[in-house]
């Protein structure tokens, strides 16, 4: 008995539901969230793109259905919460902390059922808000920081 058990294999697996069932019924799903950015596609057909929003500029991974217009264009910037800590008093932030990370400081301004819920990152003139997605999604008001799983990403038409 002891010889066929350390034989045994044993396996971990981690449940991770589905967030979009393709582009387009994400983009139908979300484009009301969309807010219109200017965007400068990185060279030799990376598929990052670099997105200058209100809060400077972010690289995020294309999501896009159709090539790129030359004209600013409507995104949906997501992400999917890695880690969630209530800050109250923390000062609303983007940070790019590198190889497709982001930190994110701000408020839960709207939970969109299941998973999904926007996260407002205001500063005293400027704000920019990110559709997230977690496990646990903190409720309404709630105010965090957020590290989110690699890679950003950009949804659009």
């Amino acid at each position: 008995m002891m010889a066929s058990m350390s034989n045994a294999v044993s396996t971990l697996t981690t449940f991770k539901p589905a967030l979009e069932e393709s582009l387009e019924y994400f983009w139908e799903h979300f484009s009301a969230y969309a807010v219109s950015f200017t965007l400068s596609p990185e060279p030799m057909g990376s598929p990052l793109l670099e997105i200058l929003t209100p809060l400077g500029p972010v690289l995020a991974f294309d999501r896009g259905l159709t090539p790129l217009p030359n004209e600013n264009t409507p995104i949906l910037l997501h992400a999917q919460v890695e880690r969630w800590q209530d800050e109250p008093t923390a000062q609303p932030i983007l940070r790019h902390l590198g190889g497709g990370r982001y930190e994110v400081v701000g408020r839960v301004v709207e939970r969109l059922g299941g998973a999904f819920f926007l996260l407002e990152i205001a500063s005293q003139s400027e704000s920019l808000t990110l559709l997230l997605a977690g496990l646990e999604p903190p409720p309404v008001g709630s105010q965090g920081v957020a590290r989110l799983a690699p890679p950003l990403m950009a949804f659009r038409p």
